[in-house]
């Protein structure tokens, strides 16, 4: 299972991800794949962001969540996270 954590700080927000959604075999994992794309968007298109992938566990430092760009981003990042969950909920979760 994919569990996503993010935390909303007044400066920062936090993106945690682990886990992996072991809908399908690798390579055709829809849920899997639609995760890392959506996460990798986040993270390519957001500024002032830093990441970390350290044993299975994904870091995503956003400084500046308040700009315009990045509100909207994170906003889109946390609406579709819970999109999948309505649809693959046993696949991915929040915690």
């Amino acid at each position: 299972m994919i569990r996503v954590r993010m935390i909303k700080e007044p400066n920062q927000t936090i993106i945690r991800v682990t886990g992996h959604a072991q809908y399908s075999v690798k390579g055709s994992d829809i849920v899997c794949a639609s995760f890392s794309t959506l996460i990798t968007h986040t993270v390519n298109n957001c500024t002032k962001v830093t990441v970390t992938d350290k044993d299975g566990l994904l870091t995503a430092v956003f400084s500046d969540p308040k700009s315009v760009e990045n509100k909207i981003l994170l906003s889109a990042f946390e609406n579709t996270v819970n999109q999948l969950i309505d649809q693959y909920g046993q696949y991915i979760s929040w915690c």
